[in-house]
């Protein structure tokens, strides 16, 4: 039987920690102000119910977030931030067999400028632009009637105004999801929307996805087509934004996603 030496041990050893550190770290920008970390609730109940179908497996570029081993897991080696302004917080709460983020409650403030609020991001790559290959991202979301607003963004990269984006929301008080594609077309942006025909505030876990595929953008509910649009096949969706969850930005009318978000995903083919 062949010896092992003692430095081929060692050598696994090492190896093995430097593998454990390729693990995405929590960071912050040095122009953000520091956000609390976010901590398990040891007393809050698991949310009954479970969201179906489960994540697609991946066939291609993207990112899987699902929060189970906190923040230093998920992100495909990208870095993963918490950003924050006003005592907003981010903390884990029960799922299924592992852990989702419940983000800052319902504010009813007379100036919206008051309100905490806190997002994730992931950092900008090249393998986060689709271009013009097909498209799918989404999340699962728990929300209740209380928690809707007039614009709860779950998944987003890049801004409907400028150059280009695409973005999984929550519209309304009726807590419809919607998926959103936009770019320049003939010179100007525009804005395309699939709006679900049923909506997900029922106090109950749902899967919410998004499907760009050509000329066509779809939105699904818990794996069921509830919404589509037309949009320009040539319509290629490219920009320097992160990704980023719970919201547009941590400033003021950052369309702030009040409730839970988990097994979030985003799929280039």
């Amino acid at each position: 039987m062949r010896r092992i030496k003692w430095w081929q041990v060692v050598l696994v050893l090492v190896l093995a920690g430097a593998g454990g550190a390729l693990a995405v770290l929590a960071t912050r920008s040095a122009d953000e102000p520091e956000a609390t970390a976010p901590t398990p609730s040891a007393g809050a109940p698991r949310p009954s119910g479970s969201a179906a179908p489960s994540t697609p497996p991946r066939t291609g570029t993207g990112i899987r977030l699902d929060f189970d081993g906190g923040l230093e897991r998920g992100g495909d080696g990208l870095a993963l931030t918490q950003k924050a302004q006003l005592g907003g917080e981010l903390t884990f709460v029960a799922h299924d067999s592992g852990l989702a983020v419940r983000f800052p409650d319902s504010c009813h403030a007379a100036s919206e400028d008051t309100c905490p609020r806190a997002i994730l991001e992931v950092a900008d790559s090249a393998g986060l632009n689709p271009g013009l290959r097909p498209l799918h991202w989404g999340a699962a979301v728990f929300l209740t009637a209380g928690e809707t607003s007039k614009g709860s963004n779950v998944v987003q990269k890049g801004y409907s105004m400028t150059g280009t984006q695409f973005k999984l929301q929550v519209d309304g008080y009726e807590g419809k999801p919607s998926c959103v594609v936009s770019g320049p077309v003939d010179g100007k942006n525009h804005i395309f929307v699939a709006l679900a025909d049923r909506g997900v505030a029922d106090g109950g876990w749902h899967r919410v996805e998004c499907s760009r595929n050509g000329a066509k953008l779809l939105v699904l509910v818990d794996g069921k087509p509830s919404g589509e649009t037309d949009l320009p096949a040539d319509l290629a969706i490219d920009n320097e934004a992160p990704v980023r969850i719970g919201g547009k930005g941590a400033a003021t009318n950052n369309d702030q996603f009040h409730g839970m978000i988990d097994d979030v995903f985003v799929d280039i083919e």
